[in-house]
């Protein structure tokens, strides 16, 4: 008889340390599932490029709990007053660590300028913001200038510029 009130004592425990496993995998599957929110996006700027352009960048996590971000830069134009949305363009991901992306204005006369932006371990992506898509390799003739860098160092991400920051951040 002992021995049956052991077994039964075991099995009940094994029983309710499974239904407890279960439900808690359940719970975390149904957070998954609402994950993200998609106002979770955080979006800093506008930020003037030049007279004509101005961008946006939206920060998304891709991870519910890792620091894994997916960007993109929203391109606006403007002529004369009114400014009216170009498009977008897809940046490098940042998998992990703190956030911070340099920007610097490529021009050249008689010629759109183009968007260089720096990421940590220097992910690079140049934009041509005429076309709103991704370079390969910067055309010749460009000079580079510094704007600003986008800081997340102490919540929330924010725009710092060239007269405030003088120069990228190095990767602390």
């Amino acid at each position: 008889m002992a021995n049956w009130l052991r077994i039964r004592w075991f099995l009940s425990g094994a029983l309710l340390g499974g239904l407890l496993l279960f439900g808690l995998v359940a719970w975390q599957y149904s957070l998954f599932l609402h994950w993200p929110n998609p106002k979770d996006a955080n979006t800093v700027g506008p930020v003037a490029i030049s007279q004509r352009w101005s961008i946006t960048l939206e920060q998304k996590p891709i991870h519910p709990y890792l620091a894994e971000y997916d960007y993109r830069l929203r391109v606006f134009r403007s002529e004369r007053r009114d400014g009216e949305y170009a498009g977008e363009v897809e940046l490098s991901r940042n998998n992990g660590g703190r956030t911070y992306l340099c920007l610097y204005s490529l021009t050249a006369t008689d010629r759109e300028p183009l968007l260089e932006v720096v990421g940590r371990n220097a992910d690079t992506s140049l934009v041509d913001l005429q076309s709103q898509r991704r370079l390969s390799t910067p055309p010749e003739g460009y000079e580079r200038r510094f704007v600003g860098a986008f800081v997340e160092e102490a919540a929330p991400l924010r725009f710092v510029p060239a007269h405030v920051l003088p120069s990228c951040p190095s990767d602390r």
